[in-house]
């Protein structure tokens, strides 16, 4: 079978893997060249975790990641997850905090409620009130997403800096239209982020910007190494929703809001950051985390493309039964790129797939299905 990626970040780049892996002749389309900016795989770092705050019904999804993770990381000799675990903070009553104990409880995982004493112990960095607790989850840490994409496309043929225009089915297949004309296929997945309504424009997404800054450290890079700080997450900052990484450089740590970002489209979003993006976690870290400077080292925008549901659309497009869409992953997809792309290769070459994608599903959009 001949199969067309459109989009190679994560999504496409993992369904590109799979479905070679298992046979497929696979062609990826990308408007840019891959590993870029302008989607949402990139970055340096990306949290994965198992005692899933978004739905327990993830964690069987996350748990068959690591150990493709770890077979990319022998195909192709490059390191790309470091497990040191995972912090979600915030008050024992918060929604993420009861959702990720839950988690746990219901598939048996290993995590640890800390108290404030003990964070303050463990990860002195932490600005901890008396009231709060922490959530670690051991089975976590993080991804290095422009090596994996690159990982995952090596030996793919990658038609760089090349936009599809449309997905055109016909009774055998697909023609796959670019700005050189129509090219035929067997099948086709649609990975285009940001860009996904541009070829299935009934989807109900939206894109969403977001600001990642990397802010200097003080003298000591210590307590920020990753052996000793795993990545974490803070619900209910005045800030937001906010996410940090342990120091990757020895001398700054990433952190970014997850939401409150301003809706856009992929081709408007403002790729330069102003002092008003960056105040509000400028502001964070004077107030829950120590050691940390409010300089900027660098910074960055990534796009968020969301369903209403904040759950993933994964499905085969109505009348194309060729063509499976891979979307919408809501600012927490990355974590599950290599299950993904091996569903979408279920989808196209076995007709179905045995994992549970029954929340992904268009369906539960009415407008789908009319």
């Amino acid at each position: 079978m001949k199969v067309a990626v459109v989009g190679c970040g994560g999504m496409g780049a993992a369904s590109a893997w799979r479905l070679k892996k298992r046979g497929a002749e696979v062609v990826a389309f990308d408007r840019y060249s891959p590993p870029h900016d302008r989607g949402s795989s990139h970055g340096d770092s990306r949290i994965t975790r198992t005692a899933y705050m978004e739905g327990s019904f993830y964690v069987p999804l996350l748990q068959e990641t690591f150990p493709m993770w770890r077979e990319l990381e022998t195909e192709t000799g490059t390191a790309l997850l470091t497990m040191n675990g995972l912090l979600t903070i915030g008050s024992p009553t918060a929604k993420p905090i009861a959702a990720a104990i839950a988690a746990a409880g219901e598939h048996s995982l290993d995590v640890t409620v800390l108290d404030a004493g003990e964070v303050r112990k463990r990860y002195p960095a932490h600005v901890m009130a008396d009231d709060e607790v922490a959530v670690l989850d051991p089975q976590a840490g993080f991804l290095s997403p422009e090596q994996a994409v690159t990982a995952m496309t090596r030996g793919i043929e990658v038609r760089t800096n090349v936009a599809v225009s449309a997905i055109e089915p016909r009774a055998d297949g697909v023609d796959v239209v670019t700005a050189g004309g129509a090219e035929q296929f067997d099948a086709a997945v649609i990975a285009a982020g940001p860009w996904v309504r541009d070829l299935v424009p009934t989807l109900p997404v939206t894109v969403e910007r977001q600001v990642m800054v990397w802010l200097a450290l003080q003298a000591d890079a210590e307590p920020f190494m990753p052996e000793r700080f795993p990545p974490w997450y803070r619900e209910g900052a005045a800030e937001g929703d906010v996410y940090g990484f342990p120091t990757l450089d020895g001398s700054s740590i990433k952190l970014g809001r997850h939401h409150r970002g301003e809706t856009v489209t992929a081709e408007t979003s403002r790729r330069t950051v102003s002092d008003a993006d960056l105040d509000p976690l400028r502001l964070f870290v004077t107030r829950y985390l120590r050691g940390v400077t409010r300089r900027v080292v660098r910074s960055a925008t990534c796009l968020y493309t969301n369903s209403p549901d904040e759950n993933f659309i994964v499905d085969v497009v109505p009348d194309s039964p060729r063509v499976v869409v891979l979307s919408a992953c809501s600012g927490h997809g990355f974590k599950f790129a290599p299950v993904m792309g091996d569903i979408a290769a279920d989808l196209l070459l076995d007709g179905a797939t045995r994992r549970d994608i029954s929340r992904f599903s268009l369906n539960r959009f009415p407008s789908q299905v009319d």
